[in-house]
């Protein structure tokens, strides 16, 4: 013979229902979580393509750049000044 009360959650939002009925509700509630969450890693991973093509386009415009001083700088004249064509 059992003493003491039978053990149950505090608040049971289903009494009468089944493990399985549990099961799916957990599991559509699982499901309706991982919706937002594919949307946000979606769109970290745009935005870190967006920001990596952001500085490679950076650092090959800054490459270009010296690089064209560079040619630039030796069409100096004879005083070490840069020559500039209008």
């Amino acid at each position: 013979m059992r003493y003491g009360r039978r053990f149950s959650l505090p608040i049971d939002p289903w009494p009468q229902a089944s493990l399985g009925e549990r099961m799916s509700v957990g599991l559509v509630l699982t499901l309706l979580l991982l919706v937002p969450f594919c949307a946000a890693s979606a769109v970290m991973v745009v935005s870190a393509a967006i920001g990596t093509y952001i500085a490679w386009s950076y650092d090959l415009g800054a490459s270009l750049r010296s690089a064209i001083e560079r040619q630039v700088g030796k069409l100096a004249d004879r005083h070490g000044r840069i020559v500039r064509k209008a």
